[in-house]
């Protein structure tokens, strides 16, 4: 990982990153540096070489450092001014770079803001003492792009188990609509959705390493039918019943827990339509809500590219929900999924949509879930890695619009 900084570093042609970690009072470094410091750690980071200055209570806590990576210094403190002095020797064979990367948000995210503002505070003073001294100029900036661009790829072994569980989310899903009936109402499909997930996932428990599941949120699945599709995403399941010429739209997502401790996440959306009596083809309205669906993802999917700005990509989408003539939505066309249902980094939305300023990062896992906001309207979500040569999707995209018959 400190390899990876260093190249990170030169991309955004950023010269020093200074982490504080006390206690797990970083979590970045924690998980990506080391998990083995308790007392008061400074980690000096440049293009060329990474220091360590460690409590001598942590000094055998430092090894397990020193035998995982090569051209690491470590430097040991007892007390507070022996800190000092070290980093002072430091930034000086540095040559007193004149720019500090700090980790700390400038847009108010929570996955990147890891310094509090005291802390923030604090750590400044420290580290200027040197400059002030000797009558040099600094300034502190944010860490941020380094740290979304490191959390947001995903590893090898995440994309294959990712694909894997979207397909098993998939097979639920297709599982589900060829069950319900309609007559059924949303609280009872809910319930056969989660009694249906439950028989598939159990054929998967010790299978790929998969030792547990459960539903990927707290009231998952959302169901709504007909009327109800103009409520909004995030809206209830109530009793209302599943009628004939209705359209069904679920949101839907599991947890999945591998015997590394692993734990990986879905979010996939669906649409269906409930035949009338005797009804052969599908209303031309409906078809034509799924096909606009449809090919606003497809149009997203083939722009999203490393480094591409998520506010570009929900251009390209809600581009074509409008041009079709359909009111805008009020929430995002798509997020970071895959270690939580939300993740951090990009989120696919408007302009002025702080994370929306963010890149694409390759290897980055993100939703497409454009959704037209009218009764009987429709969503539909796919999950797409991002890739240099544009957008591949983790499963089988929906192509078709599911068939309830009575």
């Amino acid at each position: 990982m400190l390899e990876t900084i260093k190249k990170n570093l030169i991309e955004y042609n950023k010269k020093v990153w200074i982490m504080y970690n006390s206690d797990s009072s970083d979590s970045f470094f924690c998980k990506y540096i080391c998990n083995t410091l308790n007392t008061a750690t400074l980690c000096i980071i440049t293009c060329n070489k990474v220091y360590f200055i460690v409590h001598k209570l942590d000094e055998e806590n430092i090894k397990t450092i020193n035998s995982k990576y090569s051209n690491v210094n470590v430097f040991v403190y007892s007390k507070s001014e022996e800190l000092n002095e070290i980093y002072e020797d430091i930034i000086a064979n540095l040559h007193f770079p004149n720019d500090i990367c700090l980790s700390y948000s400038t847009i108010g995210d929570n996955s990147t803001d890891i310094l509090s503002h005291g802390k923030y505070l604090s750590l400044r003073k420290i580290l200027k003492k040197p400059y002030v001294k000797y009558h040099k100029k600094v300034k502190f900036s944010s860490a941020e792009n380094i740290i979304y661009e490191i959390i947001s790829k995903k590893t090898d072994k995440e994309l294959n188990r990712l694909k894997l569980i979207s397909n098993i989310t998939d097979r639920i899903l297709k599982e589900t609509f060829n069950t319900l009936k309609i007559g059924m109402n949303e609280i009872e499909i809910v319930e056969l959705t989660k009694n249906i997930t439950k028989e598939i996932m159990k054929k998967y428990i010790n299978l790929n390493d998969i030792i547990d599941f459960d539903f990927a949120w707290e009231n998952c699945p959302i169901v709504l039918t007909g009327e109800n599709l103009a409520k909004g995403g995030h809206s209830l399941p109530s009793k209302k019943l599943l009628k004939p010429g209705d359209t069904i739209y679920f949101d839907f997502g599991i947890k999945v827990k591998f015997k590394d401790n692993m734990c990986l996440y879905t979010d996939m959306q669906r649409m269906g339509y409930a035949l009338k009596k005797n009804e052969i083809n599908v209303p031309k309205n409906v078809q034509k809500v799924f096909d606009t669906l449809v090919n606003a993802i497809e149009d997203g999917i083939d722009e999203m590219k490393p480094g591409v700005k998520g506010y570009k990509i929900d251009s390209i989408v809600r581009k074509q929900i409008l041009k079709k003539g359909y009111p805008d939505y009020n929430h995002a066309t798509g997020h970071p999924v895959g270690r939580e249902v939300h993740d951090a980094g990009a989120i696919i939305s408007i302009r002025a949509s702080k994370r929306a300023a963010l890149n694409l990062v390759e290897n980055g896992v993100y939703t497409l879930e454009p959704r037209v906001n009218i009764a009987n309207g429709g969503s539909i979500e796919e999950m797409i890695q991002v890739t240099k040569y544009g957008g591949v999707p983790l499963c089988d995209k929906q192509k078709k619009l599911y068939l309830v018959k009575e």
